[in-house]
């Protein structure tokens, strides 16, 4: 299947989202915080053109692709409401930070199973940046740890 303009977008944002996210484990495992506010930022502009994708499966009318960009769109919000909006510190406490790894790991899902769907080369690619994510994520708990 050929992708057209929205298909690449979603393929793009899905690297970019996963980057980010890379970067943000790598830097906060570095004490490097003060710098990873402009991933947050990123993440809040992605929001923009993942909407463009989100019009048009709608009106395609592919509603596991909806389904796929709304959970997406509601971490994006979620995360930019909670870190930039509130700046509640809500990875402190477990009850507040489980149901946000729930829809991190949501979109996480979406965005490598929307790709695989739309083309299986690139859908492959964004799976290796989710599998770097993991291995960002297992670097960071561990650093962390170690400081503890």
């Amino acid at each position: 299947m050929l992708m057209d303009l929205f298909d690449w977008i979603f393929i793009i944002s899905g690297i970019v989202f996963f980057s980010s996210i890379i970067c943000v484990f790598i830097l906060t495992a570095n004490d490097k915080e003060d710098k990873v506010k402009i991933f947050g930022i990123i993440l809040f502009i992605m929001i923009f053109p993942l909407i463009s994708v989100l019009i048009k499966y709608s009106i395609v009318g592919d509603l596991r692709f909806i389904i796929f960009l709304i959970l997406i769109l509601s971490y994006l919000v979620i995360e930019f409401l909670l870190d930039q909006v509130f700046k509640i510190d809500f990875r402190s406490k477990l009850s507040r930070h489980i149901p946000y790894i729930i829809v991190e790991w949501t979109a996480c899902f979406s965005f490598l199973f929307g790709a695989l769907r739309l083309d299986y080369t690139w859908g492959w690619i964004v799976s290796f940046f989710f599998f770097a994510f993991i291995i960002a994520l297992i670097y960071n708990i561990a650093k962390l740890k170690r400081k503890k």
